[in-house]
């Protein structure tokens, strides 16, 4: 007889989820059992990202945070994938608003505008998109300072000069999330999201 592989969501369900159950945490009256299941599935994809040392940290961490009088009902989801970031910090390649960004209309237009590094080191800053008027600025201003730092190291390759060892590595880098964030942008097609 083969044994059931688990899942992520069965994962977070054994380590966080039914220990927490089991310490007294529900949800308030009037939420339906469909939907309770619904928020705890969505919460067990959500924190799927960390470790097992991860999710007993955050147990523990949550026992003392419930909501409600009598401190039992399950806490917000902000409040939990909060505390989760601060015992390990989600990968930013696993947030699929990310991977909608770059997939969109918006992705598209970072490749055009030469932007697409600077707009992912933006998504690493803030774990959101570049919307406002000033993120577009930062976003611009970082994107033209790297242009810059690019054609330098460039150029003094080609005329036959080294580059500073930081300046090589910092290049290396740069080339490699230009290449990363264009698989991105290439390979997300059919995801659409209005991003403009």
């Amino acid at each position: 007889m083969e044994e059931a592989t688990e899942t992520k969501r069965d994962r977070v369900r054994r380590l966080l989820i039914d220990p927490l159950k089991a310490d007294g945490f529900r949800f308030a009256r009037g939420v339906t059992a469909d939907d309770a299941k619904t928020r705890l599935d969505r919460l067990a994809d959500d924190l799927a990202y960390l470790k097992d040392d991860g999710l007993v940290a955050l147990r523990i961490s949550l026992r003392t945070k419930g909501e409600g009088t009598a401190r039992c009902f399950w806490p917000a989801p902000a409040t939990v994938l909060g505390l989760a970031e601060s015992f390990q910090r989600r990968p930013l390649d696993e947030l699929p608003q990310l991977l909608r960004w770059f997939a969109s209309a918006a992705g598209g237009a970072a490749l055009l505008g030469d932007r697409l590094v600077a707009e992912y080191w933006f998504w690493t800053m803030h774990k959101r998109p570049p919307v406002k008027p000033m993120d577009k600025k930062i976003v611009a201003q970082k994107a033209e300072d790297w242009r810059r730092r690019v054609e330098l190291a460039q150029d003094r390759i080609a005329r036959g000069h080294s580059i500073p060892d930081d300046d090589a590595q910092w290049l290396e880098w740069y080339k490699g999330k230009v290449d990363y964030v264009e698989g991105l942008v290439g390979n997300q097609s059919g995801v659409t999201e209005d991003a403009a």
